[in-house]
């Protein structure tokens, strides 16, 4: 019997690293070759030290990648066209018998691709551009994209409620519901009160934070949408110098913030620490998680934290509210621009100390953890691919 032959689409390689490596290893599993396509020479939000970790890890699961030169966003006209030749090229070269695409760019390119190759698609949305609540521009300018698209679409998966109920109104032929990308829950489980509380004094002492300081920590791109600059606006409105915030990413908006800091005069509470590989010693270190980005399919930075036990504010109208689901695990806002509310939240959080109870990080961890994602996953796949 031969060999099935899998493509796996994102726009940069990050969302390879990130959101991947489990697909991978379930693909490998169900007998396919697997190949990748995406972006590492601009690979986003991680550092040339992980894209060359990355590279690594596909030679050592034997996986052919192949660099496309896909832009970030929506891209333009004579770079979408590079890509999707580039694109039509390995097809022709590998005759793929599926493709796995992600990212808003990415997924289209692709289904333009798989249309005209007569290519099995499957599409992951890790967050539609339109969602409830959000601006009438983006129903006005997204919805109408993604309609048209569904028709090239195959199967559709959705990482959050929102996205499975909003996809009802395109016109794929079958879609999914899937809890997230996966969490590594063994790493959690394995964790002693006593190493935890070890990696916390570390980290702290790593900081320079004081015993009474008080740590919000926010874990993403520095983008408009990831929305840091609310919470330095917040930070200037609460006014107390033991609030210390730590933000872990990298990004465009760089300069940005520092402009902020500098102009809030919060020198001495704020640090930007760049990519951060290993964030389990900012979670425990941290007393409280500021994610307020304003669209997030699911929010893997805050879901990770809330897993470890640490209290939340995230976003209302965004996949977030699928696991911040009551206030034992975290606040939501109603607006996540608006600094004031999100002051009002934080002043609650550090007047009252609220933990996130360990049985409900373990009810959340038995949802969203790997064992039961990929395990959807793997019936998805063989659905599409290997039936």
């Amino acid at each position: 019997m031969k060999k099935k032959i899998i493509l796996l689409v994102a726009n940069t390689a990050s969302m390879i690293y990130e959101f991947n490596l489990h697909n991978i290893d379930i693909l490998q599993e169900l007998g396919a070759e697997v190949h990748v396509a995406t972006n590492f020479i601009n690979p986003g939000p991680i550092n040339n030290k992980i894209d060359l970790k990355l590279k690594r890890i596909l030679n050592e699961k034997k996986v052919s990648y192949h660099q496309v030169d896909f832009m970030k966003g929506i891209g333009n006209h004579k770079s979408n066209v590079k890509a999707m030749k580039q694109l039509c090229s390995l097809c022709d070269q590998f005759k793929f018998d599926g493709i796995h695409a992600q990212s808003p760019l990415g997924g289209i390119i692709a289904r333009r691709v798989a249309h005209r190759k007569n290519i099995k698609l499957l599409y992951t949305a890790h967050g539609f551009q339109f969602f409830k609540g959000g601006p009438l521009l983006d129903w006005l300018i997204f919805f109408p994209v993604e309609w048209f698209y569904g028709v090239w679409t195959n199967a559709l998966v959705t990482i959050n409620t929102d996205d499975y109920n909003a996809s009802k109104y395109l016109p794929i032929k079958r879609r999914y519901y899937i809890p997230g990308v996966g969490i590594d829950s063994n790493s959690v489980i394995s964790m002693t009160l006593k190493n935890k509380e070890k990696i916390r004094q570390l980290w702290r002492k790593k900081l320079g934070l004081e015993k009474n300081d008080f740590l919000i920590i926010s874990v993403g791109e520095l983008s408009n949408r990831k929305n840091h600059e609310t919470v330095l606006r917040a930070l200037k409105l609460i006014n107390n110098p033991n609030v210390k915030y730590v933000i872990a990413g990298v990004g465009k908006n760089k300069e940005r913030l520092i402009g902020l800091i500098n102009k809030y005069h919060l020198e001495r509470q704020v640090q930007l620490l760049g990519y951060v590989d290993d964030l389990n010693g900012l979670y425990y270190a941290a007393d409280l998680n500021a994610f307020v980005s304003t669209r997030e399919g699911l929010g893997l930075g805050g879901l990770d934290g809330v897993v470890r036990g640490l209290y939340i504010i995230g976003t209302q109208s965004t996949g977030m509210k699928d696991y911040i689901d009551s206030e034992k695990i975290g606040l939501l806002l109603k607006n996540p621009r608006d600094p004031q509310e999100l002051a009002n939240k934080i002043k609650k959080v550090i007047s009252g100390k609220p933990k996130i109870p360990n049985n409900e990080a373990i009810r959340i961890m038995d949802k969203f953890g790997h064992d039961n994602v990929d395990k959807r996953m793997h019936n998805i796949y063989h659905k599409e691919f290997f039936a």
